[in-house]
């Protein structure tokens, strides 16, 4: 079992561990994650409200033939151009009297109708409510996709699905630029979520693939930091963009897409996904690409995968064997069975273990927990001094830190003690600054603290995210491996879908949105005590490789039980 759990591994080291070949995949898989970034949150910016008063007409007496009261005239009357409406007060003998029109001649923006998509297609006053519906349909369509295309991904392999997503993506992302209307608009919205879940969730695998077990946190530290970069970039790229219609800003945005056409020449398939499907022509490819590119011996990389594939069908020839022997009697039926589960188990074969499910659940509410927190910060952010532009970098760059701690931690004290730590910090960081918030009375200390804890529990949550990113690929075995990360990359979605009414809920209950989040992530604290550790374990290949970690841990802790007096 032990040999077999490590085999890519072995090639991977025989590779280098993370030589030049591993470095430049990674560079051919991440630089993807541009499009993924932008296209999930310039919506802030391309989308941005804009202030705005009702129209004058071109004849100002227009307005009093409009109003059905022939006591209102151009004599008497004083006109206000509101923001969502038209005031006429007149004074009829002494007595003053108004009447409210809606902005019925259009509406007159600051910075100009074509600034944002918001001002060009009149998302205003009766019809501001509309506005949500950009960013919650491109989550459902995440959601959709981060189900489907992982499963895609584990069949036919992650390379075909990360070039067609981000195709798809590049295509999408003009026909926003060039959408008629807000109809048309939120529609491709939709199907642009669907496919930027296929950039990203393939883009984790590969990476978590590329490396050797004891290398994977550098894989994490960096995706993290540059998902923060590409979100400073949006904002940057937002402010030197001001001036333009947001059209041309959508544009620049998904120009960074027409890197697809470098990448179908440059990213190949994942060694780990093609060695466990027994690809064999195609690894024996990519292997001879790689000992090139990273100075390598092609011949001693071949002969470990050589070595690796005859145990492999040593062992099949024994299990057939054992089937053959038993003709087809209940040991054999239980020894075939067992031999599908460590080629080609599904997800409800996962489900059907009571530990590996449990997991599954946590690992769903966890995801639920830091995006639901993180995305509600995002929508809090107001609190902070500065401008919309400086609160998004700031919020951006409050993530590094947090990243930095899962680097240095995730290897030295494990996965679980550096998802509890990132979690209680956020957890309580946020509770201390709610009951400020509440009990602060808007008083100075109050005015300094409560955005202080906050940044502090977005340093937590984005921290506590980015390590959630990072393990939840090992959980699972190599063909549920995308699949899980998908789903619970769709419960995410779920706590994305609900952290836009934060606010709203904040309007009603002050307190309410805070304690939930700070509650929600001492939660997971707890919870995570239920996963295995898999610090310093390759990724496993099967359901039985998962289910003896936790045999493992549980035996661990028992052990450690025993030693206490």
């Amino acid at each position: 079992m032990a040999s077999k759990t490590s085999s890519v591994d072995l090639v991977l080291e025989a590779l280098g561990g993370r030589g030049r070949y591993q470095k430049f995949q990674y560079f051919a898989s991440n630089l993807s994650v541009l499009s993924a970034s932008f296209n999930l949150l310039s919506i802030v910016f391309v989308g941005r409200h804009v202030d705005h008063t009702c129209k004058q007409p071109v004849n100002i007496s227009d307005i009093y033939r409009v109003i059905d009261n022939d006591f209102f005239q151009a004599n008497n009357s004083i006109l206000y151009f509101d923001k969502c409406n038209i005031r006429v007060v007149a004074n009829i003998s002494g007595n003053v009297s108004t009447s409210d029109l809606s902005c019925i001649y259009g509406y007159e923006y600051e910075e100009g109708k074509e600034t944002s998509l918001m001002s060009d297609m009149d998302i205003v006053c009766d019809r501001s409510h509309l506005r949500g519906f950009a960013q919650t349909l491109l989550i459902i369509g995440q959601g959709i996709g981060a189900v489907i295309l992982p499963a895609l991904s584990d069949r036919y392999g992650r390379r075909p699905v990360q070039l067609a997503s981000h195709l798809c993506v590049l295509a999408l992302g003009v026909g926003v630029a060039f959408a008629p209307d807000y109809t048309a608009f939120l529609v491709i919205r939709v199907f642009l979520g669907i496919v930027q879940q296929g950039i990203v969730l393939t883009s984790i695998t590969i990476n978590i693939e590329l490396f050797h077990s004891r290398h994977r946190k550098l894989c994490g530290l960096f995706d993290s930091l540059l998902w923060a970069t590409c979100n400073t970039l949006i904002a940057l790229i937002a402010y030197l963009m001001q001036t333009y219609s947001w059209r041309t800003t959508q544009l620049v945005y998904c120009s960074v897409s027409l890197f697809v056409f470098v990448q179908y020449f440059i990213l190949d398939e994942s060694l780990s996904w093609l060695i466990t499907n027994n690809k064999t022509k195609q690894v024996t490819k990519n292997l001879r690409k790689a000992a090139r590119i990273s100075g390598k011996d092609y011949q001693t990389v071949l002969n470990v995968y050589k070595d690796l594939q005859k145990q492999k069908e040593s062992e099949k020839s024994l299990t057939e064997s054992l089937l053959e022997s038993r003709d087809q009697g209940v040991s054999g039926k239980k020894a075939g069975q067992k031999e599908k589960d460590k080629t080609k188990s599904s997800f409800l074969d996962l489900m059907k273990r009571k530990r590996l499910a449990a997991s599954v659940f946590v690992l769903w509410f966890t995801w639920i927990t830091d995006s639901l927190t993180v995305f509600g910060l995002f929508m809090t952010s107001d609190s902070l001094a500065g401008g919309a532009h400086l609160n998004f970098v700031l919020f951006s760059l409050l993530e590094v830190p947090g990243v930095f701690v899962l680097y240095f931690m995730v290897d030295r004290y494990g996965r679980k003690k550096t998802s509890m730590t990132l979690h209680g910090i956020a957890g309580i960081a946020l509770l201390v600054a709610t009951v400020f918030k509440s009990e602060g009375g808007g008083s100075t200390w109050s005015a300094i603290a409560v955005p202080a804890f906050s940044c502090i529990g977005m340093f937590g949550a984005s921290g506590a995210w980015a390590t959630s990113c990072f393990f939840t690929p090992e959980m699972f075995p190599t063909n549920l491996r995308n699949f899980g990360l998908g789903t619970s990359s769709a419960f995410a979605r779920l706590g994305g879908m609900l952290a836009p009414f934060a606010s709203l809920l904040a309007e009603h209950v002050e307190w309410a949105p805070g304690t939930i989040f700070g509650v929600c992530c001492l939660l997971v604290t707890v919870l995570v005590n239920v996963l295995p550790e898999s610090m310093g374990k390759p990724l496993p290949q099967t359901l039985d490789d998962v289910e003896a970690w936790h045999k493992k841990t549980n035996a661990k802790t028992a052990d450690e039980k025993n030693i206490l007096p």
